[in-house]
């Protein structure tokens, strides 16, 4: 017994399997390229008017008189087409209404034809006629180096089931005498067939002798086409599928296509030379694997004429990455890419190219975010008009400026076989197959572009602006109760130089009346000063407040179902080992929740003496079960004696959030070093040093580059995973550091890494 497979199936896996037109001869071109061709024609024949075409196809052709149609579809017949006489014949001469079918199938078609190796008779049979073939992958190590298989699954013929509901390929080797062909009418594999796909037979056949014996390649004639293909419509793929099949960023397309309509050769355009110039901001990277074994995330980005370089570890990147191990990210595979940016409000005329619409119309034909080549070739959806594959224009509209949206991107990302193996195409040619390498994959792009890029944009806009010197209130008040008094000598002055004035008591009046409303709307301003910097200062403990309940939270419902688990096992486990391990669960959450209440409403604004030597042990402390968890060694280390102290003065909880929002960030990234290197062992180093008044935080984790060094400060930049990072820690720390009048800054290593925080007391001792 074996599977009974019914002819419909073919029907599904043919037109229903493709979603347009361009795809359906994208795939007929890809065979062609597999062939060995160095080219391919694309041909669409319009010799009869649609309307007519459906018209009879459609109805019973006994409804009216065999005469009666001919005229009808005589008279249907598109001026100028080719070979419009011998069609005109057809129609003319047809004896009955099998023989006038025949002809209005035939009048309108579709040829995709190469010369390539061509098909003998026997491979027509047994390559072309089975499905799944694997005759493709038995070549593929065989072939030139820089050539890649575009077809493996054996199914890609299918498609031209989507255009019409006939096919007829002719082909043959350079060995072979004759031309080699094959027909096959897909209405046979309709949803209304009964058949089993054994019981369709369908048999190659050996045609006429070749004009030249050296003569080889194939043709596969589409005919009984589903729709009009109206020079509109072919001018559309042209400029929507074809134009972004070969990679368009080079200067030559690696496969090039010839494409007309009737006797019309139309032009497929490609990505002109002043888009790439005009560009406003770009970035070029690439995900490699260095000489030791590891991968690093890599490039450039300009802004003008200013540039920047960046460089991700690979902790770094399994971290934004999202992937679940080390291996994932590897089998990604490295990859290149590169986009331009382009600030729509900036855009202008341009000769050569047009006005402003203009060049906005030609601009937006290659926008739409980031394309995928495969080995030169387009894996579609990708940079689809309807297809987000990155997320961008959400994450763009949920940010000030819809900055970086998939209007501003013209771009591609580049994969090969051999590199990427795991990212493999679906059946329906609708991106890739969704993985856990896909995903990994997609976090990564999105990370440069919604991250990397965003951010880089962001600070060369603000350094191109303009510097705004602040404006100290003293010092307005200082210039205000300058003019004030100078105001008043001159109306002295004037009343004694000119004693009519003071025969005008309203007009004095009047002046004095401005002179003190001046001082008035002054007292104003400094009330309205106050209120918005005590509205600042709980903003940035309410912000501060909120990161830190988030870490509490995770570590909470961790320690709750912990503890949740260990009741459950009451009943078989020894009853005081259980309720021993219960105790200790909770009184590490007794600990953990002590650290809120100096966050409380009542205590979080109010400045108090703190002994530093007990708080940060304190803290510290209560941290202990999860170093344990995390096998992380903390040491804390006061100097200049152990027994050494200092006081200072500080809103306790707001030194809690700077001390939560360090060792929170220092877990996170020594966890993801222990993912890359399971061996590695982690440590935190605090010091306390009373004569240099400051707290240094150290670990041994990544660390943080050079180039990143002065935007981890900034909000919301973070190489965090989504949904483990706001990007908004750091910045508060500063902020509450700035609150108290001290620094918070980091120091470089001897390796030139940034390990250590240093917080600088002091103002507050």
């Amino acid at each position: 017994m074996s599977f009974k497979i019914a002819a419909r199936t073919i029907l599904h896996l043919g037109s229903e399997l493709i979603s347009s037109d361009g795809i359906a001869l994208y795939e007929l071109i890809k065979n062609s390229y597999d062939a060995g061709a160095k080219n391919v024609r694309v041909t669409v024949v319009n010799r009869l008017a649609r309307p007519a075409q459906r018209d009879f196809l459609q109805a019973d052709p006994d409804s009216r008189p065999l005469s009666r149609w001919k005229q009808t579809l005589t008279e249907a017949l598109l001026d100028g087409a080719p070979d419009l006489q011998n069609l005109e014949a057809a129609i003319k001469g047809a004896v009955d209404t099998k023989a006038l079918k025949d002809a209005v199938i035939a009048s309108n078609y579709i040829i995709v034809g190469d010369v390539g190796h061509g098909m003998t008779l026997e491979q027509l049979d047994s390559a072309f006629l089975t499905i799944g073939t694997r005759s493709k992958l038995a070549v593929k190590g065989t072939q030139p180096d820089g050539f890649a298989v575009l077809g493996e699954k054996g199914i890609g013929r299918l498609s031209a089931m989507r255009l019409g509901s006939h096919l007829l390929v002719t082909t043959a080797r350079i060995s072979d005498t004759h031309w080699n062909k094959l027909e096959i009418d897909w209405s046979r594999f309709d949803h209304a067939s009964e058949d089993l796909l054994e019981d369709i037979k369908l048999a190659p056949y050996q045609n006429g002798p070749k004009p030249e014996a050296d003569a080889h390649g194939t043709s596969i004639r589409i005919s009984g086409l589903h729709r009009e293909w109206s020079k509109a419509h072919v001018h559309e793929i042209a400029l929507r599928d074809f134009a972004r099949l070969n990679d368009p960023f080079t200067k030559a397309a690696r496969f090039p296509i010839v494409l007309k309509y009737n006797d019309e050769i139309l032009t497929i355009p490609r990505i002109e030379p002043w888009i790439f110039e005009h560009a406003h901001g770009k970035l070029t990277g690439e995900f490699r694997q260095l000489d030791n074994g590891q991968f690093y995330l890599s490039g450039t980005m300009t802004f003008g004429q200013r540039q920047e370089s960046f460089g991700y570890q690979e902790v770094e990147v399994l971290s934004f990455s999202e992937a679940r191990d080390l291996a994932v990210l590897k089998a990604i595979g490295p990859f290149q890419l590169e986009f331009y940016w382009y600030n729509r409000g900036l855009l202008k005329a341009m000769d050569g190219v047009g006005d402003l619409a203009t060049v906005r119309n030609r601009l937006a034909q290659w926008t739409g975010g980031l394309l995928l080549y495969r080995d030169g070739f387009r894996v579609l959806p990708y940079g689809n008009s309807d297809d987000d594959w990155l997320d961008l224009d959400r994450k763009a509209l949920a940010r000030s400026g819809f900055k970086v949206n998939r209007a501003q991107l013209v771009g591609r990302v580049l994969i090969t076989q051999n590199a990427n193996p795991h990212l493999k195409d679906q059946a329906n040619r609708e991106g890739l197959i969704d993985g856990e390498e896909k995903r990994a994959f997609q976090s990564v792009l999105a990370y440069l572009v919604q991250q990397t890029f965003w951010s880089f944009i962001s600070r060369m806009e603000k350094a191109s602006q303009p510097p705004k010197e602040p404006v100290r209130q003293e010092v307005v008040e200082q210039r205000l109760a300058t003019q004030e008094e100078r105001l008043q000598k001159n109306l002295d002055l004037l009343q004694t130089l000119v004693p009519e004035v003071r025969k005008q008591p309203q007009v004095v009046r009047e002046i004095k009346e401005g002179i003190a409303e001046i001082t008035s709307v002054m007292r104003d301003v400094r009330d309205l000063a106050d209120e918005y910097q005590e509205g600042r200062k709980q903003l940035l403990n309410l912000a501060g407040v909120g990161i830190t309940v988030e870490v509490l939270a995770h570590e909470l419902n961790r320690a709750t179902e912990s503890a949740l688990n260990t009741l459950q096992h009451l009943p078989t486990a020894s009853t005081d080992k259980a309720l021993t391990i219960l105790g200790a669960q909770l009184k590490t959450l007794q600990k953990r929740l002590k650290i809120l209440d100096p966050l409380s409403t009542a205590g979080r604004n109010r400045k108090e003496k703190i002994q530093l030597r007990n708080f940060l042990a304190e803290i510290l402390e209560s941290h202990a079960e999860q170093f344990r968890r995390e096998k992380i060694e903390c040491t804390m280390r006061v100097l200049p004696q152990p027994q050494s102290n200092i006081t200072v003065t500080a809103v306790r909880g707001m030194i809690v959030q700077v001390l939560e929002n360090l060792t929170s960030n220092s877990v996170y990234w020594l966890r993801q070093n222990q993912r890359v290197d399971p061996d590695f062992q982690a440590r935190i180093s605090v010091e306390l040093d009373t004569t240099d008044q400051t707290i240094r935080f150290s670990d041994n984790g990544p660390g943080i580059q050079d180039h990143d060094k002065d935007q981890i400060f900034e909000p919301f930049f973070t190489k965090k995973a989504a949904g483990q990072g706001k990007g908004l820690g750091l910045f508060i720390s500063r902020e509450i550091a700035k609150y108290h009048k001290v620094g918070l800054d980091i120091e470089r290593g001897d390796d030139g890494i940034f390990r250590t925080f240093v917080l600088d007391l002091g103002e507050m001792v």
